[in-house]
């Protein structure tokens, strides 16, 4: 959910100004004798005058500044906005709402470690600031730390518990969880306060009814057993991994799609498996009510998820690609599966309760799932030609270039405008190139080709992104290169390993 932070306005126009006070200090006479007991000299009054006025001015200062890169966010001018808050910061280091303000720039640029680092400095100098725990709760949810975020909202909350944007952003991580029960009494109060013309209200409403109709079900997303293997596939060209599983005593190929949020399963096999629907949701985007039911348990090999939610929906036009109706899978179930190892080159799936461990050779990296309020994006971070500047990219994309990056990020990678002239498709923008190496944590891989998005926005997924998510991407890391290696995704720990088998 996009949240309505509040501005992060922090000054008045008196504030800009030296004190009354500040004036007559300037002003007063010495009094007394001149080095006499509980005295100051004039000199040393005119000292501490000049003082207070230098520390007044240097306030009003980074209010001014503040100002301006309020503004400046606001027009998208996320650069400007940056260096203002910097200038704000060196003029006093422990403001609060310079940090917060420099958070949400550093993160429109795609820099989430010096936004994450920004929020927390803010949080320091004052932990009860708005806008920080709003935007660190944003990225924490990025990474899956939903238990975190939550915690930060609740904070907010015990000041002022009918504030609607912390409410949307700890519904957001419930949801995310699957925490049903604990999300009806917030969703009652969130009604209260949230407007009939709220942009957010659809999607609020979506996930009231699903979490509804699981409240008092029981406990969801139960993991039994440590570990648990299967078969694996993978369809480069349409981003499909998916692997044997077993619902409900039923052998079901099952995809793992972390881009989007609820489990789906066919009509079909709701009604081998007799199941009862809970409840009724109309997602957003669409006008058709969808049954939501309970998967009794999903398992592969020894490993199993109890009482899954899923959202019913015609499966079948995947019939003729995978060759039987499957399942699929979102962050909700893969989440609390734990680690899930996609070897690509062995073509097996490993799923282990303990987090992605790197082990000898392996490179770990963050993996975030920036939230577009229907769908989720998947972002690492990668470097190319040996070039020291990283930035996030989407894992996963379908291209059949080994890399996409962004014109931008090309040639801040040291690359020149005349290498990317003459573009190959000048209707989608695409220019042919050749890669010395991507570098993906420690993982370094020589000779890919690539394309350079030369267009702005690059393309329309990443634009939407850049939209819905306030956040840039650099271009696609594609699963043509990806399949190469044993990829592990840790969604709780917010990471994935890459590995060469």
């Amino acid at each position: 959910l996009r949240t309505r932070t509040r501005p992060l306005r922090i000054a008045s126009l008196a504030s800009r100004a030296v004190t009354l006070a500040t004036l007559a200090a300037l002003a007063l006479p010495a009094c007394g004798k001149k080095g006499g007991a509980g005295t100051k000299s004039p000199e040393d009054v005119q000292a501490a005058a000049q003082a207070q006025a230098d520390a007044a001015k240097k306030k009003a200062r980074a209010n001014s500044l503040l100002e301006l890169a309020n503004e400046d966010l606001g027009k998208g001018r996320y650069v400007s906005a940056s260096k203002r808050a910097e200038e704000a910061l060196a003029a006093n280091p422990n403001n609060a709402d310079a940090h917060a303000v420099l958070g949400a720039a550093r993160w429109r640029a795609g820099d989430f470690e010096g936004s994450t680092d920004a929020y927390r400095k803010a949080l320091a100098a004052d932990p009860t600031h708005f806008g920080a725990n709003l935007g660190l709760g944003r990225n924490l949810q990025a990474m899956g730390k939903h238990a975190e975020a939550i915690e930060l909202q609740d904070k907010l909350l015990a000041k002022e518990k009918d504030q609607v944007d912390p409410m949307l952003r700890k519904l957001r991580s419930l949801y995310a969880l699957g925490r049903a029960d604990d999300a009806v009494d917030l969703l009652d109060h969130i009604f209260k306060f949230l407007p009939a013309d709220d942009p957010e209200l659809p999607v609020v409403q979506a996930y009231a009814a699903y979490l509804r109709a699981l409240a008092g079900k029981g406990p969801l997303l139960q993991r039994e057993g440590d570990t648990g293997s299967s078969d694996l596939a993978l369809d480069a060209a349409l981003g499909l991994k998916h692997s044997l599983a077993v619902v409900g005593g039923e052998p079901v190929r099952a995809i793992f799609l972390e881009i989007r949020e609820e489990a789906l399963v066919d009509p079909g096999l709701v009604k081998k498996l007799k199941l009862k629907s809970v409840g009724k949701v109309t997602p957003v985007g669409t006008s058709e009510a969808r049954d939501v039911v309970i998967l009794p348990e999903v398992a592969f090999g020894k490993l199993k998820l109890k009482n899954v939610p899923a959202l019913v929906q015609p499966l079948g036009d995947y019939k003729g690609i995978l060759g039987e109706v499957p399942i699929v899978l979102g962050r909700q179930a893969m989440q609390q599966l734990g680690a899930i190892t996609f070897d690509f080159p062995g073509r097996t799936l490993t799923i282990s309760a303990g987090g992605a461990d790197a082990g000898s050779g392996g490179a770990a990296v963050p993996l975030l799932l920036l939230d577009l309020k229907v769908a989720l994006a998947p972002a690492i971070p990668v470097s190319i030609d040996g070039s020291e500047h990283t930035f996030f990219v989407y894992g996963g994309g379908v291209f059949k270039s080994g890399m996409n990056v962004t014109k931008k990020h090309f040639l801040k990678s040291g690359h020149l405008p005349r290498e990317i002239e003459d573009v190959d498709d000048p209707n989608a923008g695409l220019k042919m190139v050749y890669l010395d190496q991507v570098k993906v944590g420690d993982l370094v891989v020589k000779g890919v080709g690539g394309l350079v998005m030369v267009n702005e926005p690059p393309d329309a997924a990443l634009g939407q992104v850049l939209q819905l998510a306030s956040f840039e991407l650099g271009g696609y890391l594609n699963l043509t290169l990806m399949q190469q290696w044993k990829v592990t995704y840790s969604l709780s720990e917010g990471r994935v390993v890459f590995a060469a088998p």
